[in-house]
């Protein structure tokens, strides 16, 4: 066995991993084991076929179908329209996949105590026998997040926030990530597919209105509810939850497991921040001059030409 996995680092003082593995549970719930990660890396692969065959097969197909009368009329037109339609279809597979998930999710944790009291996360852990149902909901949001780095380095358009989206979907997957939490992930996911798809398509409207949802949304979770809700059980329960003398700041103190995992959560508040940045970005380009875009990507000539035209007309008012 690695140095690295010895149960001093990774569990509270007196638990060793026996403890763990000779723990028995009642039908229907089990301990995680390292061994279940296979799960994880069986259902990212089978998640990669699937953005295949659907963003190939059917997304794309439909929306070449849908545009069927207004086919453009150059070259240009042609490789913004096929660049447009892989985008609608990454948003399309993605917001179909965040919404099944969002209500599966929901189901399977309105049930549970940490879904009430947060820190029912930290108290008696490490033993915290699951439901079988909801470690298969691990596995496959796990699988998704390998299929979303996959995507990622791979297949997606590169935008401007490619390295802090990488970092994001890696220390998801480290994390393992608390399950209440990911509910609103995967939630403000589905919701941020769809502006794109409105933007795509160019629904003016509908576009405005999900992109007001968005930033409602994200605010709500990310910025209340996760540093004042999460973090702050994070930093000021969990310590004496997980060991009577624990302190995060003992750096020579065991387990450190769970100091790197603090490390991490407070690693996502920080990005959670920087992409309210682009938010409200956005939202003041959308008041200022009149245009609802991405700023973290042109997906073609169009989408920056008529930002800096919407910029110079208003430039123009106030000269």
């Amino acid at each position: 066995m690695f140095w690295w996995w010895d149960a001093l680092y990774w569990l509270p003082r007196g638990v060793g991993w026996s403890d763990m593995n000779n723990k028995t549970t009642e039908p229907g719930y089990m301990y995680p084991h390292y061994s279940h990660l296979w799960m994880t890396v069986i259902t990212g692969i089978s998640l990669i076929i699937y953005r295949f065959v659907f963003e190939n097969y059917i997304f794309i197909p439909l929306a070449y179908f849908l545009s069927r009368k207004n086919p453009p009329e150059t070259r240009q037109g042609v490789l913004d329209r096929e660049k447009k339609y892989t985008r609608m279809a990454e948003c399309a597979m993605r917001s179909l996949y965040y919404t099944v998930s969002f209500c599966c999710g929901l189901y399977l944790v309105s049930n549970e105590s940490h879904f009430y009291d947060i820190t029912e996360c930290w108290r008696k852990w490490p033993f915290h026998p699951i439901p079988t149902a909801i470690a298969w909901y691990y596995w496959i949001q796990g699988g998704f997040y390998i299929s979303l780095v996959f995507g990622i380095i791979f297949l997606d358009a590169k935008r401007s926030d490619f390295w802090q989206m990488l970092i994001h979907h890696f220390i998801t997957l480290a994390l393992g990530w608390n399950l209440l939490d990911h509910e609103y992930d995967t939630c403000w996911n589905s919701y941020s597919c769809k502006p794109r798809c409105c933007r795509y398509s160019h629904l003016d409207t509908a576009l405005a209105i999900c992109f007001g949802s968005v930033l409602i949304v994200w605010v709500a979770t990310r910025l209340v509810y996760y540093p004042f809700w999460i973090i702050r059980s994070v930093w000021f329960d969990a310590p004496a939850l997980i060991q009577d003398d624990y302190e995060w700041l003992n750096l020579a103190q065991q387990p450190q497991a769970p100091r790197f995992i603090m490390f991490l959560l407070t690693a996502l508040l920080v990005l959670h921040i920087f992409w309210a940045y682009i938010l409200f970005k956005i939202a003041y380009d959308t008041v200022k001059y009149g245009v609802v875009d991405d700023v973290r990507e042109d997906f073609d000539e169009n989408s920056a030409v008529n930002r800096e035209k919407a910029k110079a007309e208003e430039k123009n008012k106030d000269d």
